[in-house]
């Protein structure tokens, strides 16, 4: 009876986010409209290469960014019947109440990528030649915009509705495991996607999702994910997860096992060891708060 019961749990689970998936995909698609025509209108992309587009101009990465985040809140409003309890439950309330879980993750992303920028500089991993110069520009805001939608779009969906519809399998492992790499997933189409950045996503998962698990919300994980996010491609000059952005430094970077290489610093063994000490930060930030499953 058991063994049905765990059978008829996963796949209710696997049904639901393969629907939310195809769905996510369709209102993403119809949503991404501006930013293709954008992209069409400021370049000389022929049509029949729309397959191939690229969104890397920071106009076109911000309105793709936008239609992912609506695409994905509509798909979890969508698959919740827009009831406002559920929402309630995915993380997606009483933030006025807790702006102090989300300074604490928005600090701790900054702390955590440039602790690794740090270290990658003093031991010349990274370097500047004598002509470098330091880069403001209006696409540094907007891509902090850009960042904003990724991380509220990402953790409401691998987070918020993803763990969401795991608690019936009431299993702190599978919800933890499953949820991480799944997330994982998402990049593997990514370009100079690496197995280390694969497994260190799959970490960084893991503490998102105990963000998320030890305080029911979603604001630090997205404070976290935004930091990092930011200062690692806007402000340090990183690929994120293989992403070219217009940043304030422009470093060059030996491909190693340390520096993640074309795919950023999420492919190096420093993020690692930082995320790993994350946990053991954010443990120390929460107390003894109580797990809610």
């Amino acid at each position: 009876m058991e063994t049905k019961s765990k059978i008829r749990v996963t796949g209710s689970f696997i049904l639901k986010l393969v629907i939310s998936f195809i769905l996510m995909v369709v209102l993403t698609g119809i949503l991404s409209i501006p930013a293709i025509i954008y992209v069409f209108a400021t370049s000389s992309v022929p049509l029949e290469s729309i397959s191939s587009l690229e969104f890397d101009e920071p106009v076109a990465g911000l309105l793709s960014g936008a239609a992912s985040f609506f695409g994905v809140l509509l798909t979890v409003l969508i698959m919740t019947k827009f009831k406002k309890q559920s929402m309630r439950n995915m993380g997606w309330a009483d933030f006025w109440k807790n702006k102090r879980e989300l300074a604490f993750g928005l600090i701790l992303g900054i702390a955590s990528i440039t602790a690794i920028f740090l270290i990658l500089w003093a031991t010349g991993q990274i370097y500047f030649e004598k002509n470098a110069h330091i880069n403001f520009s209006w696409s540094i805001f907007i891509g902090f915009i850009t960042f904003i939608f990724v991380a509220l779009n990402e953790e409401l969906f691998f987070r918020g509705y993803i763990i969401s519809i795991l608690k019936p399998t009431h299993s702190k492992i599978t919800i933890y495991i499953v949820s991480a790499v799944v997330f994982s997933c998402a990049h593997l189409l990514n370009d100079d996607v690496k197995i280390l950045g694969l497994a260190n996503i799959v970490l960084i998962g893991l503490l998102f999702a105990y963000m998320f698990i030890k305080t029911n919300r979603l604001w630090m994980p997205v404070g976290y994910h935004l930091t990092w996010n930011f200062f690692q491609g806007n402000v340090w000059g990183f690929q994120v997860s293989g992403i070219n952005t217009n940043s304030i430094f422009q470093p060059k970077i030996h491909n190693t096992i340390l520096t993640g290489g074309g795919f950023g610093p999420e492919a190096g063994i420093l993020t690692t060891v930082v995320i790993v000490g994350g946990f053991f930060v954010t443990r120390w930030f929460l107390g003894a708060k109580s797990v809610s499953i």
